[in-house]
């Protein structure tokens, strides 16, 4: 029985957590929509700059 109550406990910690949450107003949704393609964009263009050097290492090779 010790492990029931050990998943009651967690997820009485999840519907607290779900309590404190709200839906967020248009300029905050933008604002985070803003960041996170921008992050996407970042390392995407990491990404490529890698495989490119990769390329142009394995063709002076």
């Amino acid at each position: 029985m010790a492990n029931n109550s050990g998943i009651q406990r967690k997820l009485q910690e999840y519907y607290n957590v779900l309590k404190m949450t709200r839906k967020p107003d248009r300029e905050e949704f933008f604002t985070t929509t803003k960041v996170s393609v921008a992050v996407m964009f970042f390392v995407g263009a990491i990404g490529f700059l890698i495989y490119l050097l990769t390329v142009l290492i394995e063709r002076l090779v």
